[in-house]
Formats: structure tokens, sequence, C-alpha cells
């Protein structure tokens, strides 16, 4: 088994397209920490676009029904709570993570753009994801060096979970590197010293203000994102084994992901389908309402169509006709 994670993680890190995607990730990193930047540069008298925000914001909230609003009643709210919570305790920075209030103007920091990194850069992780498990497989189809794999004494299964082991430590390393970067850019670019800030959210659930620690916050975060990466892993892979098209095999995937965050077909049947449950960090802080308000019921819907896809991965991979590839 550890030989054939170690051949494909070499396989993996031979591959020039990995280290273009990955060049792609740190550039739209630093623009958009240059961007942000630059439109910081002139801000004052942060305590005054609190109060005005807050003020604007009461007005939306009360005359929500009869106001032709974009934003949600929930993000509303979430920005008056913490716009209040600036106020009463003179904050001089921006804590508003998910929305501002167009009217007011709040600087960005290197804590802040950690804490969005998830909001702002997803979609990059979820193509790198996309592309490992689209080529992992496929490409052993296409060069016909699957064949060389079942020569040897190997299980079908065992070189399967070899695959998936890989995948899955790719996509952890890549993403903290990335984590890494974005800390390292944005702590060079707006400075450091907003990290020993604390990470301040509204938790809809418990209509608190939570404070918590920079790192700890990052932590919890990260993990509520890995039922989406290894749904995302395990469903790329299951494309793989029914249709030999990469092309096609990212477009459904990246179209899954795209319609998870659109809710089209949102209803009583719908909402347990494993793309409207598998970004858990939505709903740790209630942002997004659990089914029965319970958020247990996202990490275990998540969690049978997880065992479900293994199972059905396996079982393909085991039955299709790779030797006549």
């Amino acid at each position: 088994m550890f030989n054939l994670i170690k051949n494909e993680l070499i396989k993996i890190f031979k591959r020039k397209n990995i280290y273009i995607l990955f060049l792609i990730a740190i550039l739209i990193v630093i623009f958009y920490n240059i961007f942000e930047k630059s439109i910081s540069n002139n801000i004052i008298n942060i305590g005054e676009q609190y109060v005005r925000a807050y003020n604007q914001d009461q007005v939306y909230l009360e005359n929500y029904e009869n106001l032709n609003i974009d934003e949600s009643y929930t993000d509303i709210l979430e920005r008056v709570k913490l716009e209040e919570y600036a106020i009463e305790n003179n904050i001089k920075y921006n804590i508003l993570l998910n929305t501002e209030n167009q009217n007011a103007t709040l600087p960005s920091d290197a804590r802040i753009l950690l804490m969005r990194f998830f909001n702002n850069f997803d979609i990059i992780v979820i193509f790198i994801i996309i592309y490992l498990a689209s080529t992992i497989i496929y490409e052993e189809y296409s060069s016909g060096t699957i064949k060389n794999l079942l020569v040897k004494p190997h299980r079908r299964s065992t070189i399967l979970f070899s695959k998936i082991i890989t995948t899955i430590f790719v996509t952890l390393f890549i993403t903290i590197i990335i984590i890494l970067f974005q800390y390292l850019i944005g702590g060079i670019i707006f400075g450091f010293d907003s990290y020993s800030l604390d990470a301040i959210r509204y938790n809809h659930i418990t209509q608190n203000i939570e404070v918590m620690n920079l790192g700890y916050y990052m932590f919890i975060i990260f993990v509520s994102k890995l039922p989406m990466y290894l749904l995302t892993i395990f469903v790329t892979l299951l494309l793989n084994i029914f249709i030999n098209n990469i092309g096609i095999n990212i477009l459904i995937s990246l179209g899954l992901y795209i319609l998870s965050n659109i809710n089209l077909l949102f209803n009583n049947i719908t909402k347990y389908l494993f793309i409207y449950n598998w970004d858990i960090s939505k709903y740790i802080f209630g942002n997004v309402e659990a089914i029965n308000n319970n958020i247990n019921m996202p990490i275990l819907i998540s969690s049978i169509w997880i065992i479900g896809i293994i199972i059905i991965l396996f079982v393909g991979f085991r039955q299709k006709d790779i030797v006549n590839e």
C-alpha cells in the first residue's frame, strides 16, 4: 500500500499542470490582497463608519418586507449585531466577515482576509480537487498503465484505496499551503499585527457574539469544509469509473459545486442531496438554517452519502473492464 501511495504522489508531482494551477492560485491570492489594500488606504473614522452602517442597516431590518433588497434578512441581521458590538466595544477594525453595508466603508486587514479565505477561494480549492480526482484514474486508462498495476499482486480495491488516500493527502497539503500563502501575503501587505486580534462572529443559533482565537476559528472552518472536499473527490472519482471523458467529468463536478451555492432546487426532497449539506461551515454559526434546525443533520446526511458513494465507487472499479481499455 505504501509503495502504491508513494508512486501516486510521484506521478502527481511530476505533472506540470498541478504547478500551473498552484501558481495561478497564488497569483489570484496576491492580486486580491493588493486590490483590497488599494481600496483600504484612505479610510478614516472607522467608528463613525460603524455608526453610519448600523443606523442604515436598522432601517433595512425594520422595513425589510417593504424594500427591494437583494440581501437576505439573516445577512443584514448578522451585520447589525456585529456593528452594534463594534460600537459598544469601540472596535476600530473590520469585523464584518460575510457582508458590508455599501453606505459605509470599513478597511481590510490581514486577519479579516484570512478569515475570508474560504469565502473567496473555495472555488480554487474545489477546482484543484476536481483536477486531481479526474486525472488520477483517467490517465491510468488513457496511458494503459492500469494494466501494469493489475499484473502485479495488487487487489483492485487496494489500488483504488491508494488513489483515494493520495488525492485526499494532496488536497489537504495544497489547501494548507494556499492558506499559509494567504497568511504570509496578507501579513506582508497589511502587516502581521492584526493576526493577534480575535475572530468575531455572530451566532444566529445562540443569538450571541462569539469571540475566539483566530487560529482556532480557521481550524474549525477548515474541518467543517472537509465533507465537501471528500464528497467532491468521491463523486469525481465515481464519474471517472463510468465516463471516460475528463472534460465532461470536470464540468459535471464543477457544476455540482456551483449548483450547491445556488440552491435552485431546494425543497423537501432535494434538501437531502449531498450538495446542499456538504458545506458544514455555513451551519456552524447558523447563517443557513439546517434541516429541522439541527446542525447534526448536515453531518449525518453527508456521512451517509460518503459511505454510499464509496461503496458504489469500489464496486464499480472492481467490475470495470480495465484490462480491455
